[in-house]
């Protein structure tokens, strides 16, 4: 009985010794987060500006509205891009087109910020065909699936980053599907999808974006990245953003083709 309550003593102790303690947490360490993507295409280029959420908050993104966002080419054009009035933080330009080889210049004016990029485009580029093997069965499993390969022709006159962009069924893949020329400069690049799950009766469309080496070094350490995209940690993917910003800023030549898997 004595030994019992020798126990119980010893908990009541421990407990009452127990101390709580307040770490200092920085709620001001917000950053601005810019993704900023120009294509060929109409309606399809768009700045959007966002905050880093606090330590305290994990609701998502704050979206940065009345920013001045402007875009000028190495041709002396400046196009205005304009917030979205039904996605707060979006700015659009919906008749913008960037062309190969150009340069393309980036600037923010948010409240006391200014923010600036840079991004050239390449030559264009053509995305050759997709073709796919069938793989039967596997772990235990008598199922049929296929493995669809994006293939290329590189252009030899330049450095050249890509990046490869499959829907699966219009689902698009989270995968960075990266590829550049210093083994395959000038000669058919052939490469599988290979994270992606397709069967028969899928319809594959493939994207394949021609990038500068900026905008591959981002997504290249972004791929290597646990820490998210815009983690506030030195895990932060390369940015091309000037002005204390997260993000990145690129300017693409595009070329999409579709497969569809037979049944």
């Amino acid at each position: 009985m004595k030994q019992e309550l020798m126990i119980i003593s010893l908990i009541l102790f421990f407990f009452s010794c127990e101390k709580v303690i307040e770490v200092p947490l920085d709620e001001a360490s917000q950053q601005i987060v810019v993704e900023g993507t120009l294509y060929d295409q109409p309606d399809e280029s768009v700045v959007k500006l966002s905050r880093t959420g606090s330590v305290y908050d994990d609701s998502g993104f704050e979206k940065i509205s009345g920013a001045q966002v402007t875009v000028t080419d190495d041709q002396g054009n400046t196009y205005n891009f304009l917030e979205d009035g039904n996605q707060a933080g979006s700015y659009r330009n919906s008749s913008f087109l960037t062309q190969p080889n150009y340069t393309y210049a980036l600037t923010i004016y948010v409240d006391d910020d200014t923010l600036t990029a840079k991004s050239s485009t390449k030559g264009s580029v053509v995305l050759d065909s997709l073709t796919y093997i069938p793989q039967y069965g596997g772990f235990g499993t008598e199922d049929t699936t296929f493995l669809v390969f994006y293939n290329f022709s590189d252009e030899a006159a330049q450095e050249n980053y890509y990046r490869m962009i499959p829907y699966v069924n219009d689902e698009r893949s989270d995968f960075l599907y990266l590829q550049n020329d210093q083994l395959f400069n000038g000669k058919t690049i052939r490469a599988p999808f290979f994270a992606e799950s397709i069967e028969a009766g899928d319809t594959i469309l493939a994207r394949l974006i021609s990038m500068d080496k900026e905008n591959y070094k981002y997504f290249n350490t972004l791929s290597n990245n646990d820490g998210g995209a815009f983690s506030p940690t030195p895990a932060n993917p390369v940015s091309n953003i000037e002005g204390g910003a997260l993000g990145y800023f690129g300017a693409y030549i595009t070329d999409n083709d579709t497969i569809i898997i037979p049944e």
